[in-house]
């Protein structure tokens, strides 16, 4: 199975570390229950950025693909993916391109954790296009023609 991660993985792992350590700090110092609202408000966010923060990304190949974002991971059999795309999310600012699933039953999973960003209206992102072009190289190799 190949792997493709978000180059912004490390940025979440080193916020949730902070958070964290933000939290730890003031949990080392606490006198007053009051001090609980900062532990929980940053030790949660924190606790989940550190631990799948290492995890997102997609990993794909012969039995299929498997998208881990920040709370949840789905898995689809190529059998039940009909195509893959990029779709373009535009903005005022900045656009997103996101690898899109377009599944048999009809529903739409974009893979929202490894989208590439960039000025709207400019030129598509090349790390996007690679990674929709390798998905659809391998479902279109392991289905039969």
């Amino acid at each position: 199975m190949l792997k493709r991660r978000t180059p912004w993985a490390i940025a979440y792992l080193l916020v949730g570390l902070v958070c964290l350590l933000t939290a730890a700090a003031v949990a080392a110092s606490s006198t007053r229950v009051d001090d609980l609202v900062p532990i929980a408000v940053f030790g949660v966010p924190g606790l989940v950025l550190t631990i799948r923060a290492p995890m997102f990304g997609v990993s794909f190949g012969a039995p299929g693909v498997k998208y881990s974002g920040l709370l949840k991971s789905r898995s689809y059999a190529w059998s039940e993916v009909q195509e893959v795309k990029c779709a373009v999310v535009t903005g005022t600012v900045f656009s997103s391109d996101v690898p899109e699933l377009v599944l048999v039953s009809g529903k739409v999973d974009q893979l929202a954790m490894v989208a590439g960003y960039g000025a709207a209206g400019n030129t598509p992102n090349k790390r996007v296009e690679r990674l929709v072009s390798e998905l659809e190289a391998t479902r279109a190799s392991v289905l039969p023609a």
